[in-house]
């Protein structure tokens, strides 16, 4: 016998239900998010083509909106970050990217909240107005929830569950982050840009 055959056997790796779970947990926010985004454009070029205005000029201004757009190309850059330093073991950049990308989702989110009072909308007004309130409130949602998978993953983080060979938990926050993310980019070339 040789010695080779006599080492222990090697630990089995976890399946990575967590991050497959999260694949379709961000196809099916992306579909629900860009369903209510075709209905919001749909309706916006009926409206355009039998000559009707929707929104009055300069109501919807696209400075904050872009903040927004540069805010979440930052984060994506922070939880990325946050995930290569978990696979590194390296628990105090991984917090702080943590952290700093939860920080830049709370800036998002005030931002949203800054536009959503800025443009004086409401619900009842007309149609262009209570697309608007909808399509901005499922994103809101949304970032909440990536906010929330983060949060809890940072936790999880700083009890020391995540180890290099079982780390499936950060980089499936990070890509429901992307979505979210990638959700929000769209919608600003979309609805802020081409108003």
């Amino acid at each position: 016998m040789t010695a080779t055959a006599r080492l222990p056997s090697p630990e089995l790796r976890r399946p990575r239900t967590v991050l497959v779970g999260t694949m379709f947990a961000s196809a099916a926010a992306a579909m629900v998010y860009f369903g209510v985004l075709a209905l919001y454009v749909s309706r916006r070029a009926e409206a355009r083509a039998l000559g009707a205005e929707w929104f009055p000029e300069g109501v919807v201004e696209l400075g904050p909106s872009g903040w927004i757009f540069w805010t979440l190309i930052m984060s994506s850059f922070t939880v990325q970050w946050a995930v290569q330093a978990i696979q590194n073991e390296d628990r105090p950049n991984a917090y702080v990217a943590l952290g700093l990308t939860m920080l830049f989702g709370a800036a998002v989110f005030n931002q949203m909240w800054f536009i959503l009072n800025d443009t004086g909308f409401s619900l009842d007004a007309s149609e262009a107005q209570f697309l608007f309130f909808v399509l901005n409130g499922t994103f809101i949602a949304f970032l909440i929830l990536a906010m929330a998978f983060l949060f809890l993953t940072a936790l999880r983080a700083m009890f020391g569950q995540y180890s290099p060979r079982q780390n499936d938990g950060v980089p499936a926050a990070a890509m429901f982050w992307h979505t979210v993310a990638t959700m929000y980019w769209i919608t600003w070339i979309a609805v802020y840009v081409t108003k």
